[in-house]
């Protein structure tokens, strides 16, 4: 016996394969995005047909899989899950080119896909709690925004060059799947190693076992302030990236008249410094904060509030330099919250249900997503100028930094954790 859990090398192969398994999300997610006017005119729809049948069903049914696949997660353990969510995805990619002729096989297989692969984005913090010592866990959470942001780069690239190579949408979308067998023989090869420390079950007041922790856990204020800055990040991410790249693109009076090459080179540059941000932020937090996630996330959610309301001024949109400067400082801080968030849940929280907490607060966090992108466009539709939209984004931070005061460890359950036993 020994009060602190010996964790193996192997986790890093672990940690290997949760990119890959979400980079295969990414890759599913993107694919159609290049293709949608051929899919369109393959099957003699319009295009927002298409684009709901590809892009609208992945969306909705991928946030319902999360959340739901934290059940399936904390019952048949991370990789058993992963498994059968990349067979989910691979399969419906194969099988595009015989059912998805239709626009109804076409919405039912990106739906498979979606149900494939919501699960693997709400599986990162049972990872984390499960294979790596608490100080590692801030860089596995951060990590996987990462992994995402290559995946979509990855799909980007191969859906467009198999399609130039063949003139074949439905054979180009079977053609992603090989990203998911990658991922697949990894996932399978978890098998064959070393495990994870064994902690025994927490005992928690009066109850024993996951489900009376995790009742526990939807009682404490934490948790549910922590999901609210992950589902406002997931807000504040998506309508941010939405109204951005128009807003310097389009001409005066509406926008800032950049133009589009400008406007994509100066988004390309945020969304790097974004992925250094998630990546750093795991070590920012360790270093710098004594391992506490509640000051990294109030500091990032204010300094981006700061930022993007910045951009709607006269003396910052002078200078195409000073508004790339604040552009990527908020694109920074921005990358901060969902890792830094999750991260708090595996650190503070039972192993045993943080496969329930980070599904219910990833999935939630495409729901708001959604409402970004949504409110976002009704303001523009409204108010014809994007000071609003803008506007929007700035209040949903500030919100979000109200929330962050709220990060506290739940002190029963930091005495639970503090007398466990582990077993190698």
């Amino acid at each position: 016996m020994s009060n602190e859990p010996v964790y193996p090398k192997f986790r890093w192969f672990v940690f290997i394969a949760l990119c890959l398994a979400t980079a295969t999300n990414a890759v599913c997610l993107i694919a159609p995005t290049t293709l949608i006017g051929p899919i369109a005119k393959a099957l003699g729809v319009s295009l927002g047909e298409t684009v709901g049948a590809t892009m609208g069903t992945y969306n909705l049914f991928g946030a319902i899989a999360c959340i739901v696949g934290g059940w399936f997660l904390d019952r048949f353990g991370t990789v058993r899950v992963w498994v059968a969510c990349l067979l989910l995805m691979i399969i419906s990619s194969v099988l595009m080119p015989v059912f998805g002729t239709s626009i109804m096989g076409l919405a039912v297989l990106r739906s498979i896909q979606s149900i494939g692969g919501g699960p693997i984005m709400g599986s990162t913090v049972r990872i984390a709690a499960e294979w790596f010592p608490a100080k590692e866990r801030g860089f596995v959470t951060g990590i996987q925004g990462v992994a995402m942001g290559l995946g979509v780069a990855l799909g980007f690239m191969i859906s467009p060059a198999f399609f130039e190579l063949t003139g074949d949408w439905a054979m180009t979308m079977a053609a992603v799947s090989v990203v998911g067998v990658i991922a697949l023989i990894l996932s399978l090869c978890i098998f064959a190693g070393p495990k994870p420390p064994v902690i025994e079950e927490v005992k928690v007041q009066t109850a024993a076992g996951s489900e009376s922790a995790f009742k526990l856990a939807l009682k404490m204020p934490a948790t549910w302030l922590v999901i609210g800055c992950v589902v406002l990040a997931g807000w504040i991410y998506q309508g941010f990236n939405d109204i951005v790249p128009s807003y310097i693109a389009i001409d005066p009076p509406v926008g800032l008249g950049m133009g589009t090459m400008t406007s994509g080179s100066i988004m390309s540059t945020v969304q790097i410094v974004f992925m250094i941000g998630a990546i750093l932020s795991g070590y920012i937090v360790e270093k710098f904060f004594n391992g506490s996630s509640k000051p990294v996330v109030l500091v990032s959610f204010i300094l981006f509030a700061i930022f993007a309301f910045a951009i709607k001024l006269n003396f910052i949109v002078a200078s195409s330099s000073v508004l790339l400067v604040c552009l990527v400082l908020a694109g920074f801080f921005l990358a901060m919250l969902t890792p830094v968030s999750m991260a708090f849940f595996a650190k503070n929280y039972p192993e045993n249900i943080t496969g329930k907490l980070g599904s219910v607060a990833q999935g939630l966090s495409m729901f708001g997503g959604t409402i970004g992108v949504t409110l976002g466009a009704t303001a523009l539709h409204t108010t014809g100028m994007y000071q609003m939209p803008i506007n929007i984004v700035v209040i949903v931070a500030v919100i979000g930094f109200l929330f962050a005061f709220g990060m506290n460890p739940p002190k029963d359950f930091l005495k639970a954790n503090n007398s466990n036993t582990f077993k190698a």
